[in-house]
């Protein structure tokens, strides 16, 4: 922090002492950066649509799962690419709230999975519950996928 301070001092004297030369070499470093800025938002832009193409279905099957895993995810690639490293937080609500019902503290029921998903592949894993809040069942309530973070291939 204290370097950038010295530096924007430094640029400001430059500045009033040799305005001829520093105005058009700030130009220059400002349409550089706003370049810069243009393709990162660009970058993540893309990464964000392709990501949001993800489909997480979640579904409490007790019957279909190994026991002691009884919420079933399928996960598909909508997508046009494949994704890796996908990670997302678990939000278990009753049907028409929005309040998370899964008692996981303050760090969520966050959940990885690393490998390559081609596009319109789909996978499915089954997974431990997190305790619930008092008072609800796991079959009464909707599970979804928030928080997603994923690398496009």
């Amino acid at each position: 922090m204290a370097l950038g301070i010295i530096l924007l001092l430094i640029w400001l004297v430059l500045l009033i002492r040799f305005p001829r030369v520093m105005v058009p070499a700030s130009a220059g470093v400002v349409a550089v950066a706003l370049l810069l800025a243009a393709l990162v938002a660009l970058w993540q832009w893309f990464n964000q649509r392709h990501t949001d193409e993800l489909d997480f279905n979640f579904r409490y099957a007790p019957a279909e799962c190994e026991p002691g895993q009884p919420l079933q995810l399928v996960l598909v690639n909508q997508s046009s690419r494949g994704i890796s490293n996908i990670t997302w937080q678990l939000i278990g609500s009753p049907a028409g709230m929005n309040t998370n019902m899964l008692d996981v503290g303050g760090a969520g029921a966050n959940y990885r999975y690393d490998g390559p998903l081609p596009a319109g592949e789909e996978w499915q894993q089954c997974y431990e519950l997190p305790r619930l809040r008092s008072g609800y069942r796991a079959q009464d309530l909707n599970f979804r996928a928030e928080h997603i973070r994923a690398d496009v291939n």
